[in-house]
């Protein structure tokens, strides 16, 4: 079973970074960050998108940032989601993001079992590789949004800054992570509305040139 992905955006409006310029990159978890997390979610009808996501999301393209989803999904390999399903979720939350004027550019899902020691799973960096060689990616101003420590730790494998964000159970664990130091710069929001105002504002304060658009 190999780890796969999806493209997408090419029909859509998104802002061009010029060919000189470092866009921003943001890749995001998907449970317990863009969505609840109900555990094995194995059906569109079940998905429920945290309130002010899809508008934050295109804020980040209206913005010129370049948004790409990473996710464990291990109920593929345990038979408790079927790649069908699977597909179908993330169109309705696609779908939902649109409707806002935004869109996920890439997505990147590992859906094999912890045990299994694959390369793909979060935190190990292999799908942020993928990404990054398919989409024309630079990790230069990049950051990582999530819930986990998995997620914390991706940030410091791949040298981004750490964005946690508190809505999930899993969120006490990976603070523990965020204040031990190891990242050289990280922030804690209460959402992801908060995330993508901080990682704006940060990027700003950070990029050498003007590769953002003001609104």
């Amino acid at each position: 079973m190999a780890a796969f992905y999806r493209k997408d955006c090419e029909l859509f409006n998104i802002p061009v970074m010029s060919s000189t310029s470092k866009p921003l990159t943001v890749f995001f978890d998907r449970d317990g960050t863009l969505n609840q997390d109900v555990g094995y979610l194995d059906s569109a009808e079940d998905l429920i998108v945290f309130p002010g996501v899809p508008e934050a999301l295109a804020r980040l393209n209206e913005a010129g940032g370049v948004v790409v989803l990473v996710t464990n999904q291990s109920g593929v390999a345990r038979g408790l989601i079927l790649e069908d399903n699977l597909a179908r979720i993330h169109e309705a939350l696609q779908q939902s993001i649109q409707a806002a004027g935004g869109c996920i550019a890439g997505w990147y899902i590992c859906p094999h079992h912890p045990n299994e020691g694959c390369a793909c799973r979060k935190p190990k960096n292999r799908l942020v590789k993928q990404a990054v060689a398919e989409l024309n990616l630079d990790l230069t101003h990049s950051y990582v949004v999530g819930d986990k420590d998995s997620d914390m730790q991706l940030a410091y494998n791949i040298g981004a800054v750490g964005v946690l964000v508190t809505t999930s159970s899993h969120s006490d664990k990976a603070l523990t992570y965020v204040s031990s130091g190891v990242l050289s710069r990280s922030y804690v929001a209460s959402g992801v509305p908060e995330a993508v105002e901080w990682i704006l504002a940060d990027a700003r304060r950070h990029m050498s040139e003007p590769c953002l658009n003001e609104s």
